[in-house]
Parts: structure tokens; sequence; C-alpha cells
């Protein structure tokens, strides 16, 4: 072990070192990493080899799990509405991909057991190297954020479509393979990563909502996470789709806030798990196989390739991209890794000689596919805003919040002008303070409202953390603005704490506007008519 750990260290520097070179030629690192894990795997140098490879297995998947469960925020149902264009474009691509796949193989010759795998497998995506290149080129916007999910929506049909059709496969394939156990096989592929990510997600948000450090939040989550690994790889459980449906699950089902934090917290851990994963990934890459994928190899990647930017153009247009985009977006679908690699060994387990063929077309296109892909999705994404195109509304444009929180932990008395600003914006107000629904402080509120036509909606505070009932207040109104009328002692200008107002304004994503409440020291002259009936 301390020969393999020894070899992976100077596997890993030299990573690092060529994906410095390449970044300063504004090159995708993990280009780097891969070139140089396979000239020094068992393709080249043979430095770190098959056995250690083998020995090293856990750390990788271990790493694939947490890259996945971040990479589930980017699918989240949160995601999904803001970009409804990464599930039309991620359905519409891979249905293509498989039917033109099946059919082009098969004119060449391709077994039907063989097609059918092919076909399963050729809308599969790479989710971490997209999400690797978006960080590294520091692509920012929708876009971007939805290409990755576009290629995780492709994972995720990839994996459930090759689970359906893995007993039909045997099938076909007239081996004296298990039927039964092909069958058990789509149990666990389709069902059981499932299951297992949409329950530890779960888990997950409604543990992890508790804690308040980042340390502590990350150790929780990474804690889980491996026991997720563990029970995944007791049950022969799809590990990648239960992380990226836990990620999609605890994005899905925390407070907006919450979510952000804790998917901040674990993408502070990102870089080094890239390099762990894509170096170990470059050097189990076998150069070889590009010479074993015959006529029925080059049929897939032309095909494959023609199906993605024909499909990214039509879920795009019908996602509501401009023309200019959908047609962009098919190019930056091209990558492909991690789960078609996985599925394709799992086939050649499963049927024998057809599905060694299968894996061996997949496996010399993915070394094509990893090697090329990532210099076109970079070349396409740096220095460029695809959200500019023509064809779509302006990103930037600011629209007027329709509710607007009002928040104090003392009960105040809602300004004239805030109500008026209301009335002008026609948003609803909602008002979290202290105080009873029947209180004449209440009914007077009511009452100025109705006078401008403003609905408003009262919510008592009760005994709890100003900070988190905020957060947790905004998320369930869905509040587009925030206005805090937050106590601030005079005086208090040098300080190592922050105020309640402040933490909220660092939690929340939406506008947070703070008007301090004196409530230390004499009142001024000026002011006093203004001041509150508890002031003295």
């Amino acid at each position: 072990m301390t020969e393999t750990l020894g070899a992976f260290a100077v596997l890993a520097w030299l990573a690092y070192l060529a994906s410095r070179l390449l970044a300063r030629r504004h090159l995708p690192e993990l280009v780097g990493f891969l070139i140089v894990g396979a000239l020094l795997g068992p393709s080249g140098i043979e430095l770190v080899s098959e056995h250690e490879l083998a020995a090293l297995r856990p750390l990788t998947e271990i790493a694939l799990a947490i890259l996945m469960f971040v990479i589930g925020e980017r699918v989240s149902v949160r995601a999904l509405r803001a970009a409804r264009w990464t599930l039309t474009t991620g359905a519409t691509q891979y249905v293509l991909c498989a039917v033109l796949v099946f059919w082009a193989t098969r004119a060449v010759g391709a077994d039907r057991s063989v097609a059918l795998v092919l076909a399963a497998l050729a809308g599969a995506g790479a989710p971490m190297t997209i999400a690797h290149i978006v960080s590294s080129v520091k692509a920012t916007g929708n876009y971007a954020v939805g290409v990755v999910g576009t290629h995780a929506v492709s994972d995720a049909f990839a994996t459930t479509t090759f689970a359906a059709v893995l007993p039909i496969a045997t099938i076909l394939a007239d081996q004296d393979a298990d039927v039964s156990a092909a069958v058990l096989d789509f149990v666990q592929l389709g069902f059981g990563g499932a299951a297992l990510g949409l329950l530890g997600g779960w888990f997950i948000s409604r543990l992890g909502f508790q804690i308040e450090t980042s340390g502590e939040l990350l150790l929780f989550v990474l804690v889980h996470i491996l026991l997720g690994w563990s029970i995944a790889d007791w049950l022969d459980i799809s590990l990648p789709l239960a992380a990226l449906m836990a990620g999609a699950t605890a994005a899905s089902v925390s407070p907006e806030a919450f979510s952000l934090r804790l998917f901040r917290t674990i993408k502070s851990i990102e870089q080094p798990l890239y390099l762990l994963f894509f170096a170990l990934a470059g050097a189990s890459i076998h150069l070889n196989d590009l010479g074993g994928v015959g006529i029925v190899g080059l049929v897939y990647i032309g095909v494959r390739v023609a199906a993605k930017i024909v499909g990214g153009l039509v879920g795009g247009l019908f996602g509501g991209l401009g023309w200019k985009t959908a047609l962009r977006l098919g190019v930056n679908l091209t990558p492909q890794a991690g789960v078609a690699v996985g599925l394709a060994v799992l086939a050649s387990e499963v049927l024998g000689d057809p599905g060694a063929e299968a894996a061996t077309v997949v496996l010399g296109s993915v070394v094509l596919f990893e090697l090329v892909g990532p210099l076109l999705v970079a070349k396409d994404l740096h220095g460029s805003d695809p959200e500019q195109d023509p064809g779509q509304d302006n990103p930037t444009r600011m629209e007027l919040p329709a509710n607007v929180l009002i928040a104090s932990p003392m009960p105040i008395e809602i300004p004239e002008w805030l109500i008026d600003l209301a009335a002008r914006w026609r948003s609803r107000l909602v008002v979290y303070q202290p105080g009873e629904p029947e209180s004449e402080h209440v009914a007077n509120l009511l009452a100025r409202c109705a006078t401008k036509d403003v609905e408003v909606e009262f919510k008592p505070m009760r005994t709890e953390s100003f900070t988190g009932a905020v957060v947790r207040t905004r998320a369930e109104t869905q509040a587009d603005m925030v206005v805090l009328f937050a106590a601030r002692p005079q005086g208090a200008t040098s300080r190592l704490v922050l105020f309640p107002s402040e933490r909220i304004a660092r939690e929340l994503t939406v506008p947070v506007l703070t008007f301090p409440v004196t409530t230390e020291g004499p009142p001024e002259p000026a002011q006093k008519s203004r001041r509150w009936p508890w002031s003295t």
C-alpha cells in the first residue's frame, strides 16, 4: 500500500504541474490530468499498474460519489425550473442518440444485442468533466450551469435505460447468461440507486439543516456519503446514480439558503477530488482500445456526434433557447465518460462476447471523446456568454419583487413609504414580527394597506433564532426581497461578531435592505416623534 500511495503521489504531482501549464494557455486542467494519467498508467510507462489501480479503486469511487452529489444540485427542481431546456435537451438528445445509433450500427453488421447496448450508452454524458471545465474557465450564468445539468440528466437516462434493456440484450445474445441475474441488475441499477439517493438526500437535508459550522457540515456530509458508498457496494447499486439523486434531492427539499450553504461547503474540496478522479481515470485509459473500435466504432462515433448536435438544437429550441445557442449546445454534449465506462464494463461481464465487443467500442470512443471533447467545450465556454443570444430575453433585466418580506425581532410600525412603494410595485407584503394577529397594532397595519390596495399577510414570530426564522420564512413565502428592521446598538463600529441582519444578508440570495433600529443610548430630540412606543 505504501508503494501504491507513493506512485499515486508522483502521478498527482505531475498531473498538477501539467494542469498548471495548460491553464496558462487557457486549456482545461483535466486534459492535463488525463494525459499524465495515460502516460504514467498501464498504457504508458506503468508507474501505476493495474494492481495499484485496483487498490486505489475505493478512493476513486468515493471521489466520484462526492462529485456526483455536488452535480446533483444542477438537476434539482429549482435548477430545472430556472433552465427548463436542461430537461428537454437531455431527453431529446438521448432518445435521438439511442434510435440512430441502434439502426446505424445494425446497418453495418453489429449484432442486435451489441447494437442495443451501444444505443443505451450513446446518449450518456460526462457531467464531472463539464463541471470541471466550467469551473476552470470561470464560466457563469444559467447556460454554463445548464450544460452540466444536461449531462447529468443524460447519465440518469442512460443508467435507467441500460438497466431496462440489459435483460433483453441477454436474451438476444443467445448466450448461456443468467437472465434472472440480468433482471436483478435491472432492479438494482434502475431502482436501487434512485431509492438510495432519494433516502440519503432527504436524510442529509433534514439533519444537516441543524448544523451551523461549515466544518461540521462538511464532516456530516462526507460521513453519510461514505456510508452510502458502503451500502451501494454491498447491494451492487449504481453509485453514480445514487449520489446524483442524493444531491438533487437535498437541493430540492432543503430551504434555498441551506441548499446554497450545503453545496458551497462541499465545493471547497472539489479541486483535489477532481485531480484524484481524473488522474486515476487517465491511468485507466487503454490507448490500444482505439485500434479495436472497427467500422462499428467509427459509425458509433460519427452518428453519436451528429445526434448530439441535432438533439441539442431541437431540445434547446423546445426549452426556450435561441437557435444559435441551441446549435452550439450540441458540441458541448459530446464528451463521454464515467457512467458509460462503468455500464460498458458491466455489459461485458453479463453478456459475454457481445458485451465485450460493445465495451471495446464504448471504451475506445471514450478515449477520443475525453481527450478532444473538453478542448471543444472549453473553447466554446471561455470568454463567452451564450445567454446573450439574440433569440433570448436579456437575463440581466431586473424585475420588480412580487413578494416582499418585512421582518423585525420587535414589533414596529411599518413606515408609510414602504407601503407606498409596495403599492407602486404591486408587490405583496409579508410582515414577520412578534405580536398577535388580533392585536390593534396588526389591525391598523391591515387597514393602512387596504386603503392603498396592497395585499399583506401578518406572520407572528415565536421564540426562535431571528436569523434562522427569517431565512426559513423567506423560503416559505418565496419572497423576492427582504426588508429588515434590526437592532444595532449605538456606537458599535468595530467588532468581531456579525449582527443578525448581516448574517441574514450572507445567507440569502435575494436583495436584503437593512434599517437599523437603535436600542441603546438617549433618544435624539429631532427623531423623538418618530420613535416607537417601547423606546425610552
